[in-house]
């Protein structure tokens, strides 16, 4: 572990608090196209481990640094929401805000590093990111570990709990109908894939093949600060191009990964991140998640036979039809009761 870049982990923790962590996300995205256009153009500094996922734009610790500077200035009273990961927190004039998104920053960097000398073959940015989340959430919390998952209110029991349709707390109001998921997963998914495909085919492009449709999902979020309903695609697009690179170059398989990644996203929102006042970043424990299955649990036997992967596309989208007009009455009955009690 080197000291330096520890303390300057320090300094980029607090930057992206100080930016806001979803402003820091969004220059990961443009640093990392720009660390992708030099390495393929044959330069020899690595722009794109040093900068857009090193230790100034690394969301594990830009990222994450802006996420529990946000819930730490909820508790304190500073601000009303520390899910609000769009606001720049310089502003408060409060340094000891800046000061926990440093602090978090170095976490982020020794968790990481940790994590990435083992032989677990998983994202262990993404990982780290839900990890300090966890950690943010149950610090600046108030009800100890049982802010992890958190509460879910009676009215939401009601109607049938935090995994329902019918549940109107969720992630992304606007993608949340199984339709909606499968649809986003093949297209976003789908580009994704396709371009990762190309791009190994080019022994100058293959090192970071995996990277351009997460880098092009992240500054798309630059969006949300302009109130655009657009999804939030960075997990579907990563998870996209390492299905790809593990299935040594499927586009089908890269698809199938995306669709896998839209409906993890959803559900770990849903059990971590909708119950609470903290940030559990939704797109990042579900990149850890299906990375993990595709790099270390799908076996190559597996991916061998493509035709599984034809397989369960069919049937998503078969069941996201079936549920597509059931999940929509069931939530305009809930919003429709809500409004009547």
């Amino acid at each position: 572990m080197d000291l330096t870049a520890l303390i300057i982990a320090f300094c980029g923790g607090a930057f992206g608090a100080s930016i806001s962590a979803l402003g820091a996300f969004v220059f990961t995205g443009i640093t990392g196209l720009i660390g992708i256009a030099m390495a393929a153009s044959g330069a020899s500094f690595d722009f794109l481990g040093n900068v857009a996922f090193g230790t100034f734009f690394g969301p594990h610790i830009a990222f994450a640094g802006g996420v529990a500077a946000a819930a730490f200035a909820r508790r304190m009273g500073y601000i009303e929401s520390g899910k609000d990961i769009l606001r720049a927190l310089t502003g408060l004039k409060k340094p000891i805000v800046l000061v926990i998104g440093g602090i978090f920053g170095m976490m982020g960097y020794v968790i990481n590093t940790g994590l990435a000398s083992t032989a677990i073959k998983i994202d262990t940015v993404a990982l780290t990111v839900f990890i300090l989340g966890i950690i943010a959430k149950v610090a600046f919390g108030t009800t100890g570990l049982s802010e992890i998952f958190g509460t879910v209110p009676e009215e939401i029991k009601k109607y049938g709990g935090r995994y329902s349709a019918r549940c109107t707390n969720v992630w992304l109001p606007y993608l949340t109908a199984s339709c909606e998921k499968t649809i986003v997963g093949i297209t976003a998914g789908g580009v994704s894939a396709y371009l990762t495909y190309l791009m190994l085919q080019n022994p100058e492009t293959a090192p970071v093949a995996a990277f351009v449709g997460f880098c092009i999902s992240a500054v798309s979020l630059i969006m949300l600060y302009f109130g655009s309903e657009i999804p939030v695609t960075h997990h579907i697009t990563i998870c996209a191009s390492y299905a790809v690179v593990a299935s040594s170059g499927s586009i089908w398989w890269g698809i199938a990964a995306a669709v896998f990644a839209s409906y993890a996203g959803d559900f770990f929102a849903r059990t971590f991140y909708c119950y609470g006042d903290t940030h559990v970043d939704p797109p990042a424990t579900a990149i850890a998640f299906v990375s993990f299955v595709v790099m270390t649990i799908i076996p190559k036997a597996v991916y061998d036979l493509e035709y599984v992967s034809y397989i369960f596309l069919f049937l998503m989208i078969i069941y996201s039809f079936i549920r597509y007009s059931r999940a929509g009455c069931e939530i305009d009955a809930a919003i429709n009761e809500k409004a009547t009690s």
